[in-house]
């Protein structure tokens, strides 16, 4: 690059990063508008770099500048407590996780998305731009939606126009299909984002009064269609229906009879354009042989029974958050291992998704969460109605009939577009504050008392805040390093002869009880008892467990001790494998545990998966008692 252009770059970014903040709903509209978009994940494939995380911290800083200024705006609202549930479930997942590495990286990375929600859904309070919010990212989308459509139609798929229209191939019933995919790297997830959206297309369209964005509105939702449309998602021909209905029911009747015309105008249509083929093999996949059936969806049933099976073995607290992927090795060995999946290893069902993570601890978290949303949604629509204000209402209406059909869709997908969810989420929360704060009435004079509610919550905040700040410091104070030694025994048959009978005894896992039984009988007798017996080590001056359980691939033992130093567990861990062997030995069951050599000691804290969630808690918790008694000493007379 020249220096002439690397200054003129510099000087653009440096006036939109002044401009951002000075108007603090530019980086709202941004942030939210290319991130539920893709459209930065796009840019980052072109530059290297993806723009969200300079929005966050341009965001940020606005909302710094917004609490100088005294404009930055926070309350409490039933789906923040939604949220808190969820993540706790989170946590709770993860102390079960049977892959933690996976399970950490992945749960660090639902802990950023937690600072997106917060983020916009200050910046909504601060701003009040929530319609606007809503407008940039049905405009984006249905922009994009359009972008595909052209591209299918009039340049007829070729390229992928700068990543902005992907058009994956897919194998249908032997041959390749080009389906759309949008900015999306999977078609099926770029039809529940649009799904998401639609309904709030019609809403901006049912508020316009003028006819330039009545038909502007028209436009994006008809682009919004042909969008889902060119997915070819059957899941989501499905998931989109039910939301447009829930749209109507809830709309009122002038819009349920415009609804009914239009489908029954549209009727024809569906044999005419694919939709009743892709449609009518979901019917004939329950009556069919597997044999004959459609290879995806039998893919996508054995994948659905494999986090069922997930589920059954760990109902309470699953196997820790984000699981699957690590797990679906072992399962699917004991199934159809020798039938490759022509799918991603995901579990395309988001129900069964969380209760194979996280049992049904999770599942609860998950319907408080969407509970609260729904909650808010509604009250804000009651409310609405009796207030009379029409642009909450609808798009109220909106969010709740994209929200149903995103839910529709996810008996089919897994979780994606976790951070669309959780802007929506903010949004219901807003909306709802908003419409509450229109039905209160007038204020009291000013030598009148506070309500007791608002005398009393600075007492409960500060209470919950110092409790989260001393119970983050005990763990801080009593915190400690674990190590960790773990050894993967294989379980071989003792004959080293070459013989028929040689398969038959290396069929391990087929024969499901030989491995299991073999590590339930270890368990019990390898213990830190039985290893002070054996060793020099005195595991009573220090704390040590060990644990002998099943290997995720199914044919071994993996013997796991931890202590509270280093040298212990290396020990114990050689003597816990001496041991298991020799136990093994004196069974005479024909099998033997193979050597293996010794692995080094991992050290990993204790405390870090619980100080995070106490430690956002008092936080939010202390900035929100800040800013109500900064309120009330301006307030003072």
């Amino acid at each position: 690059m020249t220096p002439l252009l690397v200054a003129a770059s510099s000087a653009v970014l440096l006036g939109a990063t002044v401009l951002a903040v000075l108007h603090p709903r530019i980086i709202l509209l941004l942030l939210v508008a290319l991130d539920v978009s893709y459209v930065n994940a796009v840019i980052a494939g072109h530059v290297g770099i993806s723009p969200y995380l300079p929005q966050l911290f341009l965001a940020l800083v606005a909302l710094g500048v917004m609490a100088r200024r005294g404009s930055f705006r926070f309350a409490w609202s039933p789906v923040l407590v939604g949220l808190l549930v969820v993540y706790a479930g989170f946590f709770v997942s993860f102390r079960a996780a049977i892959d933690p590495y996976n399970s950490e990286i992945l749960l660090w990375a639902r802990v950023r998305d937690l600072v997106f929600f917060f983020v916009v859904y200050a910046l909504l309070l601060s701003t009040g731009k929530v319609a606007s919010v809503l407008r940039a990212a049905v405009l984006v989308l249905a922009g994009l939606a359009a972008l595909t459509v052209f591209h299918e139609f009039v340049l007829d798929n070729a390229g992928n126009l700068g990543g902005l229209s992907q058009v994956p191939l897919t194998e249908e019933n032997g041959a390749s299909t080009p389906r759309h995919a949008g900015t999306h790297t999977d078609v099926n997830f770029w039809a529940r984002l649009l799904i998401l959206f639609t309904p709030l297309s019609l809403s901006m369209s049912a508020l316009s009064r003028r006819t330039a964005p009545r038909v502007l509105w028209g436009i994006s939702t008809v682009s919004l269609l042909m969008g889902v449309y060119l997915t070819q998602s059957r899941g989501g021909f499905i998931a989109l229906f039910v939301a447009l209905v829930v749209w109507a029911v809830l709309s009122g009747s002038r819009h349920r009879r415009a609804l009914l015309w239009t489908s029954l105008v549209l009727l024809p249509v569906v044999p005419l354009t694919g939709v009743g083929d892709r449609l009518e093999s979901l019917v004939q996949f329950g009556t069919e042989s597997r044999a004959l059936a459609d290879g995806s969806l039998v893919t996508r049933e054995r994948l659905q029974l494999i986090a069922w099976r997930m589920f059954l073995d760990a109902p309470a607290t699953g196997h820790g958050i984000g699981s699957y992927g690590s797990l679906f090795a072992t399962y699917d060995r004991t199934s159809d291992f020798y039938n490759r999946v022509s799918l991603g290893a995901a579990a395309h069902n988001f129900f069964l998704e969380q209760a194979a993570d996280g049992g049904v601890v999770l599942l609860l978290c998950w319907a408080v969460f969407l509970g609260t949303v729904f909650f808010a949604l509604l009250r804000t629509l009651i409310s609405a109605r009796e207030s009379g204000d029409e642009p909450s209402r609808y798009l109220a209406t909106g969010i709740i009939a994209g929200l149903v059909g995103w839910l529709v869709a996810s008996v089919f997908l897994h979780l994606s577009d976790y951070r669309a969810l959780l802007m929506l989420a903010a949004v219901a929360a807003v909306l709802d504050l908003g419409t509450r704060r229109r039905l209160e009435p007038a204020p009291p004079q000013p030598s009148s008392s506070p309500p007791r509610h608002e005398r009393l919550m600075p007492r409960t905040l500060l209470k919950v805040s110092a409790l989260g700040a001393a119970a983050a410091g005990m763990l801080l104070a009593t915190a400690g390093d674990r190590y960790t030694s773990s050894t993967t025994l294989a379980v071989l048959p003792t004959s080293t002869e070459i013989d028929w009978a040689d398969a038959y005894a290396l069929d391990v896992v087929s024969r499901g009880m030989i491995v299991p039984t073999l590590a339930s009988v270890l368990d019990e007798s390898v213990s830190t008892a039985a290893l002070e017996a054996t060793t020099d080590t005195r595991p009573g001056s220090t704390r040590a467990e060990v644990d002998i359980q099943q290997s995720r691939l199914g044919g071994a033992v993996v013997v796991t001790v931890v202590a509270d130093d280093e040298r212990t567990a290396a020990e114990l861990g050689d003597a816990a494998v001496h041991l298991a062997r020799s136990e093994v030995a004196a069974l005479d069951s024909g099998y033997r545990l193979a050597d293996a050599p010794s692995t080094p000691v991992e050290r990993h804290t204790t405390f870090s998966w619980v100080v995070a969630p106490l430690t956002v808690v008092a936080a939010l918790s202390a900035g929100w008692v800040a800013q109500r008694l900064r309120r009330r000493a301006r307030s003072a007379p």
